[in-house]
């Protein structure tokens, strides 16, 4: 899938650094979504696979993780990161639509810092909704923002009303979770089959 010139793009550098390091450890973020030996994680706006070793550390040898980004370059980084690790799947490709995983195939979805970046983000919402198995969770940041962004760049930015809209789509429990320089929500796809794509 071939980003579209809305979408953003973030180098390499603004995606694994010193104060990233520092102030958001991947450990942190992985500890809000629950990750745990056996499950499959999808990484939906992965990046350089910032998350990548943790969560591979965490799912054991029979889990599995995909990762998805638009960027073929900061793929390449995360790949090397991981090396050929039979449980990853790396995806070149945009958070709005990710044919290579399978319906309710997912036990656990990450969202970091993507929506704000993304034209489509009703899309990522559906393909993460999509993907999870029921009762699965996804765990979504954004940076803090005042207000909405002008119209003409509405498509990327994101607030926290903006969010609770986006989610409001499906029958989700939807929880914030403390932060100081991100928003974080942790969303609970419903366990019956009533929750099913």
């Amino acid at each position: 899938m071939i980003p579209t010139r809305e979408d953003r793009m973030c180098q390499a550098k603004a995606l694994d650094n010193v104060f990233r390091r520092r102030f958001g450890p991947p450990s942190r973020l992985v500890d809000l979504l629950d990750v745990r030996e056996g499950m499959t994680v999808a990484d939906l706006g992965a990046g350089v696979g910032y998350y990548a070793p943790e969560v591979l550390r965490r799912i054991g040898t029979k889990g599995r993780l995909y990762l998805v980004d638009i960027d073929e370059e900061n793929l390449a980084i995360a790949r090397r990161r991981c090396g050929n690790d039979p449980r990853l799947t790396v995806m070149t490709g945009t958070a709005a639509k990710v044919p290579g995983i399978p319906d309710s195939s997912v036990d656990r979805c990450l969202l970091s810092l993507v929506l704000c970046c993304l034209a489509d983000k009703s899309g990522a919402i559906g393909e993460t909704w999509r993907v999870l198995k029921p009762g699965g969770v996804a765990v979504a940041t954004f940076p803090y923002r005042a207000r909405r962004p002008p119209a003409k760049s509405r498509r990327l930015g994101l607030t926290r009303e903006m969010f609770q809209e986006l989610a409001s789509g499906r029958p989700w429990t939807v929880e914030q979770l403390p932060g100081r320089l991100v928003r974080r929500y942790r969303l609970r796809k419903p366990p019956t089959a009533a929750g099913s794509p």
